[in-house]
């Protein structure tokens, strides 16, 4: 019986710790919404993370844009050349 109790006590200590270690936040994901107007506190709660952690993305993303970034002249994946109307 004290055996059972401790196993269940120890699974519900490690499936509620287990979000808290999920590893690295998804900045792009974070900036992507951010791009689309919503404020620092909304993109974490959405995202269940912490404010610091939407601030750090935010931060990063605006020093790769003043080096140039990585990725060049890429445009992000929503944005396309227009399209020419038939003639």
């Amino acid at each position: 019986m004290k055996l059972g109790t401790l196993v269940i006590g120890v699974a519900l200590l490690l499936g509620t710790a287990g979000p808290g270690f999920a590893g690295t936040v998804n900045c792009k994901q974070v900036n992507k919404y951010l791009g689309t107007g919503r404020s620092v506190s909304d993109v974490a709660q959405t995202m269940v993370i912490d404010e610091a952690d939407v601030k750090k993305c935010q931060e990063e993303a605006a020093s790769q844009g003043a080096t140039g970034g990585s990725k060049g002249t890429a445009k992000p994946a929503g944005e396309t050349a227009p399209k020419e109307a038939p003639k």
